[in-house]
């Protein structure tokens, strides 16, 4: 039974209906629009720094538990056995992705939305934060509620998966016109300042990622919503703001005067290891991004190699998976939101899809996404690119794990010039692999898009102590909806069950994932 309770701590004095951020938008005016109530430079922080966890428990908890199913980091502490990696997680880990979220963002995004009237670049802004950090929730668990959330309550109605969606690409977009039109209209007044631990208050930065992430919500729609999903993308492309296109474009979350979280996490905690998918993916391929990504193993006779540890291991113990080879972060590492890399990927599937992303050939947003993934970080391409057969990715046991296994369903690295351009060959799978490299370490990203295409192929869970009939080689497929919604929120807890097309546990799909 799921124990854990959501705190909810709103101020008596906020706004009583969140409702769609899209509705209210209007020609900013800053003085009209100038938050009196609150100071929008505090509130904003510690909203942002959501998107991509910087509060150590929040992202062990999330980013680093729930994020190790995409096969980029592995928990080398069992915790008694009950864990995402075995797929039996405890009622309350089960609801933090959720919980945490909901109390984290809502009570600065009243505050902000009453202070504004909810119009201006401070509400856009809050509403596109809080459109970043609800599609990890909506990715984790379906449908939920997010038009509909008022002030202290937020047992309301759920909107379907294409709702969520769709109001999430809406005020991303909407968002990517204020602050775009508030940057160019100020000569590039940046009114959050240092209080930005992304890109010190520039909103021309802000429009960019906003565009970059509707491309990710659109591609992760594309299946299932495909009317929805071109349009979108296509619109993202051409917006005057422009994509996240360089790496000086990159959102990278500065940790201040907090450290590094997967650092902490690997080195002071000692919760924290490489997954083995990773590390044999690479070492496959050769890939000179290794070293910038992992430290060496401390594994006897393997001190001169990465090696990766295997998830869902109920035996293993914390002290025995000290040598597997850690992240290769220090204290004051960045985080990374979103990286020019990506674009180029999702560009390429949006051509393979037969969209209008850009001028360029799927082929050369392919190959562009591996040169700045190289370039970002300061290693060549150049022999990268000239793989041209598909390596067998393979894991060896070692002194800690007996845990062999193989995987053949790869690709190369370079371009089929012979297959047609579409998602239903080698190119695509070539697309997406080399996208989930490049997205190191967005755990929780990786797991959506592997639901969703079924690539790259994992490594099958070692100790599957599923309840519910997870299948340990296509892993969890979701998170069930925390207990107190069924406790407290029957009745539209009912409505959201039926909306999933499936029993409320982790075997059924989300409607955008791949169904085999």
């Amino acid at each position: 039974m799921r124990k854990y309770l959501r705190n909810i701590t709103v101020g008596a004095a906020l706004l009583l209906l969140a409702g769609s951020c899209t509705d209210k938008f209007e020609e900013y005016n800053t003085n009209q629009y100038q938050i009196h109530d609150a100071d929008p430079a505090t509130l904003m922080k510690s909203m942002i720094e959501t998107i991509v966890n910087i509060q150590q428990n929040d992202s062990q908890m999330q980013d680093q538990m729930v994020g190790q199913l995409g096969g980029y980091l592995c928990c080398s502490n069992t915790w008694s056995g009950t864990n995402f990696s075995t797929f039996n997680q405890s009622d309350a880990w089960n609801a933090t992705p959720w919980n945490t979220p909901f109390e984290k963002i809502y009570g600065n995004f009243f505050q902000i939305q009453e202070a504004t009237n909810s119009t201006g670049h401070y509400y856009a802004f809050s509403c596109m934060i809080r459109a970043i950090t609800m599609l990890r929730v909506a990715d984790c668990y379906g449908p939920m509620p997010y038009s509909q959330v008022k002030k202290g309550n937020f047992y309301v109605s759920y909107d379907t998966q294409e709702q969520v969606y769709t109001s999430i690409l809406s005020d991303l977009a909407n968002a990517a016109d204020v602050l775009y039109n508030y940057y160019v209209e100020t000569n590039g007044n940046a009114p959050l300042g240092a209080n930005d631990p992304v890109f010190d208050g520039n909103y021309s930065g802000w429009a960019k990622l906003a565009n970059s992430m509707r491309l990710r919500v659109a591609m992760r729609i594309s299946g299932t919503w495909p009317g929805i999903a071109q349009e979108a993308a296509e619109a993202a492309v051409t917006h005057k703001a422009g994509l996240i296109e360089s790496n000086s474009d990159n959102a990278m979350l500065s940790c201040g005067t907090q450290s590094n979280p997967y650092q902490l996490a690997a080195v002071s905690w000692g919760d924290l290891r490489v997954n083995a998918n990773i590390v044999d993916y690479m070492n496959a391929y050769g890939d000179p991004r290794m070293p910038k990504f992992f430290n060496k193993s401390t594994l006897a006779g393997k001190t001169d190699k990465y090696v990766g540890m295997r998830t869902g291991d109920a035996d293993l113990k914390k002290a025995d998976a000290a040598g597997f080879s850690i992240p290769a972060y220090t204290a004051t590492s960045k985080l990374m939101v979103f990286c020019a890399a990506e674009t180029a990927f999702l560009r390429a599937e949006g051509k393979l899809r037969g969209w209008n992303v850009g001028s360029k050939t799927a082929k050369a947003y392919y190959e562009d996404g591996i040169n700045l993934s190289m370039e970002q970080y300061q290693v060549s391409a150049t022999e990268y690119m000239k793989i041209d057969e598909a390596p067998v990715v393979s894991h060896e046991s070692d002194a800690v794990q007996n845990a062999t296994a193989t995987i053949t369903n790869t690709v190369s690295v370079m371009w089929d010039d012979s297959e047609a351009d579409n998602v239903n060959g080698k190119n695509f799978q070539r697309v997406i692999t080399q996208k989930w490299i490049a997205n190191y370490p967005l755990g929780l990203e990786a797991w959506a898009e592997y639901r969703r295409t079924g690539y790259p192929e994992l490594y099958p869970c070692i100790d599957n102590l599923s309840d519910c009939g997870v299948s340990s080689q296509r892993g969890m497929r979701r998170l069930s909806f925390p207990y107190t919604e069924a406790q407290n929120n029957k009745a539209n807890y009912d409505l959201g069950v039926a909306e999933l097309g499936g029993a409320d546990n982790e075997a059924t799909d989300l409607k955008w994932a791949k169904k085999n």
